[in-house]
């Protein structure tokens, strides 16, 4: 458990952090090995299909940056083929924000009071003349009203969070040409594929066969023009992955936004003074970031500690609220 297991719930920015990140970063393997240990492109000539002759290398690499198909009375380029891996490693980078981020968040107080809540001994907290129940005591006493920094630092990193999901989709909508931020919701097209002629919204996403025409632009060429018909051999692993990370960004995305929603409202708030030993307390002196540290020392303390540090601590909060009026 590192220092922001007390003062932010690792939970759901774990997921974007670390499981994430390690998510995109094995794609980017998978994908960049079957670039090494697989053909990538198979293609013919169209005016010679029965050629055996290899395709020849400066042919070859054009037609893997520039492949097309048709549709609509046109020709859409599949621009993004031999991209992806790279696009994988960039955002695994980019899902790395978080955690820098949140380094800079760390507070060296509650830090230390983490450190002693959670190495506390048997029942230092049953014995109010034990020194981790005083120095526990005596924190919580000193530092009220100065919370309030931790539980907005700790909003901004859900928004930081959900803004890198929301960035995610946009630029992989950019690589599939506005065809991912819709990938999944089709799931009939997953079930009812076309592969006589490939027509289903997944083949025309990811076309396994393709078409590709050396013409004069290309002047590192000669001036006779070439087609071909290719076969992009990966296409098949990457509809797969696709979808998979397609309902990994919307699950991240829908629970995010709830989450911030849940920590913007009273709901913890609540659920903290519904606690037990909490009851009957008067509260009206905290700061939102006073609940907010409460909430999370719940989380992460056995009852028996909170229990005893709450009785304490909220004692002398009432004590000093009566002194007010």
């Amino acid at each position: 458990m590192d220092t922001l297991a007390i003062v932010y719930d690792k939970l759901l920015l774990n997921r974007h952090m670390r499981r994430t990140l390690t998510s995109l970063t094995q794609k980017k393997h998978i994908t960049t090995s079957h670039w090494y240990y697989a053909e990538d492109l198979i293609c013919k000539k169209l005016s010679n299909i029965q050629s055996v002759k290899p395709l020849d290398p400066v042919h070859l690499n054009i037609c893997l940056s520039y492949p097309y198909i048709e549709e609509d009375g046109g020709v859409r380029y599949i621009l993004h083929y031999r991209w992806i891996p790279w696009a994988f490693l960039l955002l695994a980078a980019v899902y790395y924000i978080p955690r820098i981020t949140s380094k800079s968040f760390n507070n060296t107080v509650s830090k230390q009071l983490k450190d002693l809540l959670a190495n506390a001994k048997g029942d230092a907290f049953d014995n109010p003349e034990a020194v981790e129940y005083k120095t526990a005591v005596e924190y919580m006493k000193e530092n009220k009203g100065s919370h309030n920094g931790i539980y907005w630092k700790y909003i901004g990193l859900n928004f930081l969070a959900l803004g890198v999901d929301v960035f995610t989709v946009f630029l992989l909508d950019i690589l599939l040409q506005g065809r991912f931020k819709y990938y999944g919701l089709s799931l009939s097209a997953h079930y009812n594929r076309h592969p006589e002629d490939f027509s289903d919204e997944i083949s025309r996403t990811f076309p396994p066969f393709v078409k590709c025409t050396i013409e004069k632009q290309h002047l590192i060429v000669s001036s006779d023009e070439k087609a071909y018909g290719c076969h992009l051999t990966f296409m098949e692993l990457y509809e797969k992955v696709f979808l998979l990370l397609w309902f990994w960004l919307a699950f991240m995305i829908s629970i995010t936004i709830l989450y911030i929603i849940y920590l913007m409202s009273m709901i913890p708030y609540i659920i903290l003074r519904n606690h037990a030993p909490c009851r009957g307390i008067r509260w009206g002196i905290m700061t939102v970031g006073d609940y907010y540290i409460r909430f999370r020392l719940k989380a992460h303390v056995s009852e028996s500690k909170c229990k005893h540090l709450f009785a304490e601590d909220l004692v002398y909060e009432e004590c000093v609220y009566e002194e007010m009026i």
